[in-house]
């Protein structure tokens, strides 16, 4: 299993990405089989969260895009690769949030958070709002106008939720002024 062996090592992301099978990888994404799904998601994210530059090759590939469609398609836990890949590279710099942004990647993250009732999927998506969202006002405005910020709050407000669910939901809404405001209107 390819994904495995590129967890800890940088230079093996690096030869997939020379030997350029991304472009195949990111066409497996929409394959009938779940489990060849998850895999290609799960190479994609190992490869993003290593260095910018990778995640920056990943981008260019149509990574960002190929992923959003993916994780729209796909339910449960096949989804969370890309949740996470999503946020990683929202992580690396705040070029890369703004791609994901430009590409509805919160949209969908924002559609998944609400639509799914696995927690630890839920947390996957308020961890990569949180990535995406920390960079700057302008961010951070992009996940206020996603229409997420009432459904963190109900993360954090349900007893039900998990402790890891309602830590992500609170640090998401903590981090910045504009998402708290923007819960209140008038």
């Amino acid at each position: 299993n390819r994904s495995s062996d590129l967890k800890h090592s940088v230079e093996l992301s690096e030869m997939v990405i020379e030997a350029e099978i991304l472009p195949s990888i990111l066409t497996s994404l929409q394959d009938p089989d779940h489990y060849v799904q998850k895999n290609c998601a799960t190479l994609i994210r190992e490869i993003s969260k290593h260095t910018p530059e990778l995640a920056q090759l990943v981008v260019n590939a149509g990574g960002v895009a190929a992923v959003i469609d993916y994780i729209g398609s796909s339910k449960g836990d096949v989804r969370l690769p890309g949740i996470m890949m999503l946020g990683y590279i929202g992580a690396h710099s705040e070029n890369l949030a703004m791609a994901i942004i430009v590409s509805k990647g919160v949209i969908q993250l924002a559609i998944v958070l609400s639509e799914e009732l696995e927690d630890h999927i839920r947390a996957a998506c308020a961890w990569a709002l949180g990535q995406i969202g920390r960079h700057s006002p302008e961010h951070s405005k992009a996940i206020a106008l996603s229409n997420v910020l009432h459904t963190l709050l109900q993360c954090y407000m349900d007893p039900k939720s998990t402790e890891d669910l309602q830590n992500k939901a609170e640090h998401n809404l903590q981090q910045n002024p504009v998402s708290i405001l923007s819960l209140f209107p008038g």
